[in-house]
């Protein structure tokens, strides 16, 4: 039992396992080989779309001007006139709204009206038809059917009666 309280550590109790050195670099080889295998698929993409990718064509306008116009513009101030000409474009903008939102009114209140008025029709159409229901007499229930004249239940038969001494049985 000296051994379970001895501090003292024996030498040759524990045995420390070394790992082996080969084995630390094989995963910092295999990162370098994907590192140079992506690198070069890059390399190759890009050397294939000419130094560049192209716009999506999601991000791009179709009826705006051209991408290098819009960076010549852009370095050009704009001056006085521009800022008139765009006021009077949205001014224009903000008129065709308003026509087109006051057809539109309009247009709504005519078919309000033309279905308040059918309304007023059908609900005409439906009074005399209720009317004309309730007026109409009421039919006559069918005649009854004729009853028969009931006939008396006829008398239960009597079981034959037996004879105990050989004497005859009356009828």
């Amino acid at each position: 039992m000296a051994h379970l309280f001895d501090n003292h550590p024996d030498e040759g109790d524990f045995q420390a396992l070394e790992t082996p050195r080969r084995r630390r670099r094989v995963p910092l080889a295999v990162a370098a080989v994907v590192l140079a295998l992506v690198g070069s698929g890059a390399a190759v993409l890009w050397h294939s779309y000419g130094a560049g990718f192209p716009a999506l064509p999601s991000l791009t306008s179709t009826s705006g001007p051209e991408p290098s116009a819009s960076v010549a513009i852009a370095d050009k101030p704009a001056g006085v006139k521009d800022l008139q000409a765009l006021q009077q474009q949205i001014t224009a903008s903000i008129q065709s709204n308003a026509q087109l939102l006051a057809s539109q009114q309009a247009e709504l209140k005519r078919l309000a009206d033309q279905v308040a008025v059918l309304t007023a029709k059908v609900d005409l159409l439906e009074r005399p038809a209720a009317s004309a229901q309730a007026s109409l007499p009421a039919p006559a229930p069918p005649p009854p059917a004729p009853v028969a004249p009931r006939k008396r239940p006829a008398a239960p038969k009597q079981p034959p009666a037996i004879s105990v001494g050989g004497a005859p049985l009356p009828r």
